[in-house]
């Protein structure tokens, strides 16, 4: 004979008080899921550079992260306020897209003006004076730096009925730039700035609705843009990083193993991604050469000429970025030789 033993039933009060008490207890599902946007595709390099920081996290953690690549989710504009409102807890973004609210952040775009790539890479570098200022800076408006994702130098995109080579190339031409201290060199030589998100470029290009564009080699590959535009002009005049973000309260409620385990396996992602980026270029060059691109090197004298057309830029930089500008210039001038 089986014996069924009955539950004491609990009253309307003693429910309400139990839902209140669990509403308060995150589900551990919850606690230990976080969700990562970029606008980046699944094949680019970063994305596989995110894709290090999540296996690392996974293999050390409970914490399993969500990857939502191509734009799914916010495109790269979007992410800085998605992230610091906690509509989504981790994303990666161009620094150019905190210029709004962090003005002196527009250093990396200021043309020539962080020297050669070694010299910037140290001043990044974390720990390095420049690093920290920005950093701290980032963390005031919600956001926390784990790590920087070195996406190497910028480029100039036209096509060979009308190629950028000189200033004066500019003239007239719509370009498509990914920030304000790009859109203001680009007035400075005539042209007219049009701020495009990454994953609108090929179609902007393909209809025209703008002539020309900066943005990274390696981008001219993983989003085919070579199928629209057949020229790119190797004139490095800026360094483009994007900033991987985890929203400030979320991490705050993560264990001081959890942290750890962040801060050690961004850190590895960050040193592997400066190690591989010079190699990616590479790659990228070869492989858009091969499908027709003409590539264009400056000689010296015409990265000269850049830099005295690109002089009220640094200027404006000087104006607009406060006190803060005037510490990181201060601060980057000691990683020029």
């Amino acid at each position: 004979m089986k014996m069924f033993l009955k539950r004491p039933m609990l009253s309307v009060l003693s429910m309400g008080i139990l839902a209140a008490g669990l509403a308060q207890i995150p589900s551990s599902v919850e606690a230990k899921t976080l969700r990562f946007t970029t606008q980046l595709p699944g094949k680019n390099f970063a994305t596989k550079n995110a894709v290090q920081f999540i296996k690392c996290v996974g293999d050390q953690t409970d914490i399993k992260i969500e990857l939502y690549d191509s734009a799914q989710l916010y495109r790269d504009k979007e992410v800085p306020q998605a992230v610091a409102s906690g509509a989504i807890d981790m994303g990666m973004s161009t620094s150019a897209r905190f210029a709004g609210t962090i003005p002196a952040i527009e250093i990396l775009y200021v043309p020539f003006a962080t020297g050669n790539r070694e010299e910037t890479i140290a001043m990044l570098s974390p720990g390095a004076e420049v690093r920290t200022l920005i950093d701290d800076a980032l963390l005031k408006t919600g956001v926390r730096p784990i790590w920087w994702i070195d996406y190497g130098s910028a480029v100039f995109l036209s096509k060979k009925k009308r190629p950028i080579q000189v200033p004066s190339d500019l003239k007239d031409m719509k370009v498509r730039v990914f920030g304000k201290t790009l859109g203001d060199f680009v007035i400075a030589n005539g042209g007219v700035a049009a701020l495009t998100s990454g994953s609108e470029q090929f179609v902007a290009y393909q209809r025209g609705t703008v002539d020309a564009g900066m943005t990274g080699i390696a981008s001219v590959k993983s989003r085919k843009l070579y199928e629209v535009m057949d020229v790119v002009t190797y004139s490095q005049h800026a360094y483009i990083e994007f900033i991987s973000l985890i929203n400030e309260k979320v991490w705050q409620s993560l264990s001081k193993s959890e942290q750890g385990v962040m801060q050690k396996c961004g850190l590895e992602a960050e040193l592997a991604q400066r190690t591989a980026v010079e190699s990616v270029e590479k790659e990228a060059e070869e492989f858009i050469t091969s499908k027709g691109t003409k590539v264009i090197k400056l000689s010296p004298d015409e990265v000269e000429m850049w830099r005295k057309s690109s002089k009220p830029v640094v200027d404006a930089y000087v104006k607009n970025s406060g006190e803060l500008g005037q510490k990181i210039l201060k601060a980057a001038a000691k990683y020029r030789k």
